[in-house]
């Protein structure tokens, strides 16, 4: 016997453009592999593929894509961007089309969790659009957060805020880049490069050791690449070099 929601959805399933569901569950399923996607949701891979081409979802599924992605069923179905009243807004004295609000969070969230916690939020870092129009990901998959140590000195120091663009493509590495990795239970910025089985943890400090995670144990370590970083100087000090 079919529930209420279970018809309301299906009613409303047929209203819809079948393109534009497909487009948009493409957008959702941001960086995972049709594999892994499909695997979250309980299907195969084959299967997400086509609903990517326009085969409408079961109800059930549907719902299944919004937790998962943490995606609105209403955008999912319509394109109505209803979880932007979860982000706050930029100050009145700055344009929306300009600025937008990033998620400051606790180095907690693991690679592979599509909706950043609230609990986890400590506070919101404004942003220009500017540097997120430059990379290929969502606006509304950004987070931030605090560098802890110097192992990335003397680019970035402890309480640096870094920006995190989730939406990377984890299989191609640019070891050219900082990325933010999940590895022993919190997030490190660091330059990667995997050989094998193995990615090396690179720190920039000659100092700091060199790390590695088995992709073996944890196939898929890394949150994104680090597209900017906000510098502290409250607590620094600094020495004007003598004039020669």
């Amino acid at each position: 016997m079919s529930t209420g929601k279970k018809s309301a959805l299906a009613i409303g399933a047929g209203k819809v453009d079948k393109k534009g569901v497909g487009k948009r569950l493409r957008e959702a399923r941001g960086s995972m592999t049709l594999s892994a996607f499909g695997k979250l949701l309980g299907v195969a891979h084959t299967t997400v593929k086509r609903y990517e081409e326009g085969m409408l979802p079961s109800p059930g599924i549907m719902m299944e894509i919004s937790k998962v992605s943490g995606r609105p069923l209403s955008w999912i179905l319509t394109g109505a961007d209803t979880q932007s009243g979860l982000y706050p807004l930029p100050p009145q004295n700055l344009p929306e089309d300009e600025y937008m609000t990033v998620p400051l969070i606790e180095g907690k969230i693991a690679a592979g969790e599509p909706i950043v916690p609230m609990e986890n939020v400590i506070e919101w870092v404004v942003l220009h659009t500017r540097p997120v129009k430059k990379v290929a990901g969502s606006r509304r998959n950004m987070v931030a957060c605090r560098v802890s140590g110097d192992s990335m000195w003397p680019y970035l120091a402890n309480g640096d805020i870094v920006v995190i663009d989730r939406d990377t493509d984890r299989a191609q590495i640019n070891e050219r880049k900082m990325y933010a990795v999940w590895a022993d239970g919190g997030i490190t910025v660091k330059m990667v490069r995997r050989k094998g089985h193995t990615l090396s943890l690179v720190p920039l400090n000659p100092a700091d050791k060199l790390r590695t995670v088995d992709l073996r144990q944890n196939a898929s370590p890394l949150v994104g690449i680090v597209i900017g970083a906000w510098k502290d100087f409250n607590n620094a000090t600094f020495q004007i070099p003598e004039q020669k």
